[in-house]
């Protein structure tokens, strides 16, 4: 077991280029755009999705690069809470359900997070894309994070009372997937509180405290949520065993509310008395404080990869891409600096 921890602890900040091939679905593969086209009752389920999360029968039209087109009898569901229920957003997030998936381009697929556009227009866009881009982010620091595929998608209402709409979204991968290419390990199925801070990697939770300090987030918890609910607050958690509880490691997800993102909607919490999303709080734990140095080190490491992913993302405009790698830039200002480092990141952690 402990040379099982070691295995951990060495794989949670490495490059994302050190993946094992082998291990990954060709889904995830790699980065390059899918089309697909959605034919549902979106007009029911758009204007229900508030109040019902069923499933329901449609069909998906999934063409890869350079690849044929394959047909899929699926469900679709809306999914998420906030942009769902909370009167943010005019199209929820989805979640698709696949079958019989063996020999074709979605194979080892089954339920999968669809990121959809929040609203018409090409602001919303370009939010859609800068959050697709923070989970890229994360991958250039651990591989030990949720891969991402960015998908065309064509939005078809079977009911005829819905304008054919085409977007960019996103696909995330299933956790399953992310514990099985990082040593063959398991997701774990625990209510909030369940999993102490204790009990996390600290090598991958002083990683994980600083990813969100560096897009600016304050929108999750790496052991907690709401109470009864599912762990952890826009985290999941991965062990080397379902029923392990040493060396846990959280796996972030939704970045709409980082400061990176800035979507209008995006609000910090009342109770940290920060101006606006974009103003940076680390809220790392203390306990950590001591793997913090070292995670820091490692993210450096990873500077010019990290710049390369924003640089190289076509999909953002010019102003938008400017604006996002400056405000990378002044979080690596804060590493550059012992000082800074010191007075804004070890000195503000939580007990």
């Amino acid at each position: 077991m402990s040379g099982m921890r070691s295995l951990i602890a060495g794989f949670v900040l490495a490059a994302a280029a050190a993946f094992p091939a082998a291990a990954q679905t060709p889904l995830f593969s790699d980065s390059t755009e899918v089309g697909i086209v959605l034919e549902a009752p979106f007009n029911s389920l758009v204007r229900g999705a508030s109040r019902n999360v069923d499933p329901v029968p449609a069909v998906a039209t999934v063409t890869a690069p350079e690849g044929q087109a394959e047909r899929f009898e699926i469900e679709i569901a809306p999914r998420g809470f906030s942009r769902r229920t909370g009167g943010i957003c005019n199209f929820p997030p989805l979640r698709l359900n696949f079958d019989a998936t063996r020999g074709t381009f979605m194979q080892g697929q089954n339920r999968l997070k669809l990121v959809t556009r929040c609203r018409g227009g090409a602001n919303y866009e370009q939010l859609t894309v800068l959050e697709y881009t923070a989970y890229r982010l994360y991958n250039e620091i651990t591989p030990m994070s949720f891969r991402v595929r960015p998908v065309r998608v064509t939005y078809r209402d079977t009911e005829g009372r819905r304008r054919e709409e085409t977007q960019f979204n996103f696909l995330v991968e299933d956790l399953d997937d992310v514990a099985r290419r990082n040593g063959e390990m398991a997701a774990l199925d625990t209510l909030s509180g369940e999993v102490r801070s204790s009990q996390l990697d600290p090598n991958a939770a002083a990683a994980y405290g600083l990813f969100q300090y560096m897009i600016g987030n304050l929108d999750w918890d790496m052991v907690t949520g709401h109470a009864g609910d599912e762990c952890c607050h826009n985290s999941k958690l991965v062990a080397v065993s379902a029923e392990s509880r040493e060396n846990v490691v959280p796996v972030p997800y939704d970045f709409d509310y980082s400061g990176f993102v800035n979507a209008p909607y995006a609000i910090p919490p009342e109770s940290l008395n920060v101006a606006n999303v974009r103003t940076r709080l680390y809220r790392g734990l203390c306990r950590h404080n001591e793997q913090a140095p070292a995670a820091a080190e490692r993210i450096r490491g990873r500077r010019d990869a990290i710049y390369a992913v924003i640089d190289g993302e076509t999909r953002l405009n010019d102003a938008t891409r400017r604006s996002a790698r400056r405000y990378i830039e002044e979080f690596f200002a804060v590493l550059d600096d012992p000082e800074r480092f010191q007075r804004q990141i070890i000195q503000r952690c939580r007990s």
